[in-house]
Parts: structure tokens; sequence; C-alpha cells
């Protein structure tokens, strides 16, 4: 019978701590990282915020290619992680239809949000509700061949207004200038650019009606389309390698581009340097506003039960010290790797030159991203691709073109209000409780 007995307390004590042990785990998925990184992030989780709250992480990695359905196909089963980390403007999208909370009301939340950029949370709130905090950082920024443009008696590009000028100049010597997305379906990015440098934007204030067809948004689109129209810069091209053997001399690209060209062109050492995208000069000044914001983002589900524990990793992962560590083992532990925090404090302490670290610091200040407004992500991006296609390639003026993309973002934001209707009631209603 003692036998007996003690088996039943070891078998007690082995339900209790798995107990305890559960409830002291949360899950978090987070999307578009390498198994490299979610490693690092996974080690640094375990020793510092495991160690430090008792909290213990369940990592899941996914890939940009599924990660919206396997979000939306968990919300929709009530099988959702505690944590889900994704593209920024996907997680309003699940907000709104009640799958992920508003974090504003979560203790502290004031604090967590200003240590990213202000912009940043455009493409995170909906009408006040804030439904992710960012976590990783991008900026597009100009890196220029000063060796080439020395040649051509430049130094710098500042506004478009002198990219055209040295264009030809560029030309005559097989060199040239590109922007970042060529045609791709991530085109919206470029044409963003050149409308909130003439001051648009991609909806009115209200967020009920296009931005597509102001006055302010037809002139940006005509300068960016005109560029590949009238100033003949290349429709797609392999950057790197063109940058490398001088046949680009000027190239908007995003951070990582920095660290491929320090790993593997050793050759160009001298011979490029980085400054802020080309501006557009209105209301007595150049507006430099460049495309910067959170490739990913981090809320918590609806369905968790533990929102507080969920909460406190999310406050441990945008924290200052740990985004620096985060950044640092990542840059030093994986060959060409870069990590741009979204911590307005850690960015300019990371391991990069001074020159890199005030450009990106700089660009992430002054930049913008893409604003939530109801409709999907991947329609807007559908509208504007169309847009530059039929202007490019197709001859069609570029207010028709930009016109057409309104109408288009009009009729499936009229969709969306119908559709959300509901969750939004819902959602304001919380709101102001």
């Amino acid at each position: 019978m003692k036998i007996k007995k003690g088996y039943v307390i070891l078998l007690i004590v082995l339900v209790l701590s798995c107990l305890v042990s559960a409830a002291d785990k949360i899950t978090v998925w987070l999307t578009g990282h390498s198994n490299e990184e979610i490693a690092i992030i996974r080690s640094l989780t375990e020793t510092t915020f495991t160690a430090q709250t008792g909290i213990a992480v369940d990592f899941s990695n996914l890939s940009w290619s599924d990660f919206e359905n396997r979000f939306l196909m968990a919300a929709a089963s009530g099988d959702a992680p505690d944590v889900g980390g994704a593209g920024t403007l996907f997680l309003p999208e699940l907000g709104v239809r009640g799958a992920l909370i508003d974090l504003t009301k979560m203790p502290g939340f004031q604090e967590v949000f200003n240590r990213a950029a202000p912009n940043f949370y455009r493409a995170l709130q909906y009408k006040g509700l804030t439904f992710g905090i960012p976590y990783t950082a991008s900026a597009t920024v100009a890196f220029q061949r000063d060796d080439i443009l020395k040649e051509v008696g430049i130094k710098s590009i500042n506004t478009w207004d002198e990219l055209k000028q040295v264009l030809p100049k560029l030309q005559a010597k097989n060199s040239n200038f590109t922007l970042q997305w060529f045609l791709s379906d991530t085109v919206y990015s470029d044409v963003n650019m050149f409308m909130w440098q003439h001051g648009a934007d991609d909806y009115d204030p209200t967020l009920t009606k296009s931005g597509y067809d102001s006055p302010e948004c037809i002139a940006g689109f005509k300068e960016y389309a005109e560029l590949y129209t009238k100033y003949k810069i290349p429709k797609e091209a392999p950057v790197f390698q063109s940058f490398v053997k001088g046949e680009l001399a000027i190239v908007l690209q995003s951070p990582g581009f920095y660290q491929n060209l320090i790993q593997a062109a050793p050759q160009l050492t001298g011979k490029w340097s980085m400054v802020e995208v080309p501006g557009t000069y209105n209301t007595g000044k150049i507006n430099n506003t460049t495309v910067a914001g959170a490739p990913s983002a981090i809320g918590i589900f609806e369905a968790s039960k533990k929102k507080n524990q969920s909460w406190e990793f999310i406050k441990w992962l945008t924290d200052e010290r740990t985004q620096i560590e985060i950044a640092s083992q990542i840059m030093t532990k994986i060959k060409g790797a870069l990590f741009l925090p979204t911590n307005r404090d850690a960015v300019t302490k990371i391991n990069l030159n001074k020159e890199a670290t005030v450009v990106f610091a700089k660009a992430l200040n002054n930049g913008n991203c893409s604003i939530y407004g109801l409709v999907a992500p991947r329609n807007r991006r559908r509208y504007l691709q169309m847009a530059a296609q039929k202007a490019i390639l197709n001859g069609v003026e570029p207010e028709k073109a930009i016109r057409e993309a309104a109408d288009e973002h009009n009729a499936e934001i009229k969709k969306k209000q119908v559709e959300y209707d509901r969750y939004i009631k819902r959602l304001l209603e919380q709101q102001k409780k």
C-alpha cells in the first residue's frame, strides 16, 4: 500500500507540474523569418524572457506565402495561437473581424506604443483601435555610386527634378537609376512614395473614400509614371549586379541591400554611399518621405486565455535591450542578415557603421507606411499595379489610369463597409466602455 501511495503522490506531482507548465506557456506564430533567426529569437526568449517571467513560449514560423490562410483558418476554427506575428496590414483585417484584441487598453500600452515611430501604426490601426505592435523595421533609402556621380559632376541627388536633369548624363555613360519595385505586385510601395511626397494618401481622412483621384495623388502618379515613359529608367534589371557593374548609379532599396554590398562587393568599398531618397519640392521645402514601416508586427488573439502573459512577451520583444540583442546575434551569426529594430532607441545602437545608422534612423522617423482602411492590401496592390502597367506599358494617360484605380478602390470600400459593419460597430462600442 505504501508503494501505491508513493506512486499516487508522484502522479499528482507530475500532473500538477504539467498544469503549471501549461498555464505558464504561450503559443506564438511569427511570419517570414529564417530558421536561423527563429532559433536565435527562441534561445533569447528562453534565457531572458522565460527566465525572468516564468512564461515559456512555443514558437511556430509561418511563410509569407501561406500566413494569411493559416491565421484565418486558425481564427475561424478557434485553434488560434495566443500571439500572432504577421504582415502589418493583415493584422487590422483580423482585428476588425474580431479575431485580435484592441491593445490600447493593455497596461503600459502608451509606453510600448511610443517605442516605434508613430507612422508605423498607420498600418496597424483602424479608427483609434490598435491591433498590433511593430517589431521588425524596414525603410527604402538611396544607394549611389559616388565614383560614377563624380564623373558627371554630381555629389548627391536631393530631388526628383535634380534626378531628371542628371539622368541624360548618366545614360550617356551607360548607367541609370531604378525605383525599388519596377512593375511587380509590390509596385504600390513606389507609387505610395510619390503620393505622400505630393501630400496624397490611399484614403480620404474619413477612410470612406479612395484618395487615388485627388489632385495630389494624380500629380504624384504622373511623376512616377513619367520616370519610365519620358526619362527611360529600366522597367526591370538585376539590381545588385547592375549596381556593382556601374550600369545603375543610383538605386532605391531596402536595408538588406546594405549587407549585400558589404558582404558580396568588397571591391566597391569607398565607391558607394547611402542617402535619403529624392524628394519633391513643395510648400517651401523638400519632402523626402520614403516607404518605411514594419514588415512584421505582433498582436494578441481574442481567443487567447493568456492575454496578460502574451502582452508581457510583446513588451519584452519590443524592448530596447531585446531588440539590440536580437539584431546583434542575427547579424553576427547569420552571414548577410540584417535585423532593423522598430525601437527608436535601439536602431542607432546596432552593429552598423555610423553612416548607415544615421540614414536608416532618418528614414524610419521620416518615412511612412500604407494606411489601413478595410480593403485588403492584396486588392489595393492590384489596383495600383494595374494602373502602373496601363500608364507605362499600354500608353494610357496616367490620370486616366489612376482614376480607374480609384473607381475600383471605391467600389471595394463600399462592399467592405457593408461586410464589416457589424464588427466595426461592436468594436467601437467596446472602445467606449
